[in-house]
């Protein structure tokens, strides 16, 4: 699809002759002049709306797509890349938000490695400071003195 896009530009390019204007864009108007950014985003939410989707931001997609390659497990050089970045670091920080199962498993292995159990039915308290069943019988609790 890309090549048949280029000779399109190509094509174009001749028909307009000196009054084209090269932008080396690869998505312009007929006569080489970008749009307006206006116009793509209002395109995309065009888009989106008719295929049903909810409303997000252009930009957006960026951060999706570097959520969804940290998901799929790609390469972080090559996801950064993928996004325009030439610096892993900033795509890592800026671009991928917290996966909790991913910390969750992060814990679980160094639990595993440090006191040589597993903690895989821990949950998280929920926002409201509540206390989850499994942190009943859990030392730290006030259980220790019955113990004795």
């Amino acid at each position: 699809m890309l090549k048949v896009h280029v000779e399109m530009l190509d094509q174009e390019r001749t028909e307009f002759g000196p009054d084209y204007q090269d932008s080396g864009l690869l998505f312009c108007w007929e006569n080489g002049k970008p749009p307006h950014p206006d116009t793509i985003t209002r395109r995309f939410h065009r888009l989106g709306e008719t295929a049903g989707l909810p409303k997000i931001n252009l930009h957006d997609v960026r951060h999706s797509c570097a959520t969804a390659g940290r998901d799929a497990k790609i390469d972080w050089k090559a996801l950064s890349t993928r996004i325009g970045h030439s610096d892993v670091a900033f795509t890592m920080r800026q671009y991928v938000q917290t996966d909790l199962e991913a910390d969750r498993k992060v814990a679980n292995t160094l639990a595993a490695l440090i006191i040589g159990g597993s903690l895989a039915s821990v949950e998280i308290p929920d926002e409201r400071g509540g206390q989850d069943q499994d942190d009943v019988d859990r030392p730290g609790n006030g259980d220790e003195d019955k113990a004795a």
